[in-house]
């Protein structure tokens, strides 16, 4: 009879994450990942199908934790600008974080045919934040505005040399 591990996918999750951050996308492995839980590599596999997987779903979790974060931060701002800055911060964390995996990350096909369904749907999350702060603090209701400023919070957070007042120039001239 197998054994039943508890919790086991959890397990992997925060075990790949501890090995993610000490050492490095490229020392990783599924086999490294599943000798620290005490498990056969096969085990691994039948949860993520690769490594590209398994760190996206590590990558997942966090981007959740943060939109979570980021939407209780919102509530409570009194414009457009507040609201901005809260998300633009929030997303610079995340890629900062992962900084050191994106140069490694995606290199399978499969996963880079996944990438700009990826990008809308991070554009979707953050234009529905950016959506509600705009109607509940100006009355403005155009999902486009939303969408537009959703893709360039999230193109600016991706440029490091980006400056922040210069988004802020252009927010005070739309509002």
């Amino acid at each position: 009879m197998p054994k039943i591990i508890e919790n086991l996918e959890n397990n992997i999750l925060e075990v790949a994450n501890d090995e993610l951050f000490k050492k490095g996308y490229s020392e990783m492995t599924m086999r490294s990942v599943a000798d620290a839980c005490g498990i056969a590599v096969g085990t691994v596999y039948n949860y993520y199908k690769s490594k590209d997987v398994l760190v996206a779903k590590i990558m997942l979790v966090d981007w959740n934790r943060i939109i979570g974060q980021i939407t209780l931060d919102c509530a409570n701002v009194q414009n457009i600008h507040e609201g901005f800055k809260v998300m633009f911060d929030g997303v610079c964390d995340f890629v900062e974080k992962y900084d050191h995996v994106w140069t490694q990350y995606g290199k399978e096909v499969s996963v880079k045919r996944k990438m700009p369904a990826q990008f809308d749907w991070l554009i979707t999350q953050l234009a529905t934040i950016l959506n509600e702060i705009l109607v509940r603090c100006h009355n403005e209701q155009d999902e486009y505005i939303s969408v537009f400023l959703a893709e360039i919070l999230l193109n600016a957070a991706a440029k490091r040399d980006f400056e922040y007042e210069n988004i802020a120039r252009v927010l005070k001239r739309m509002f």
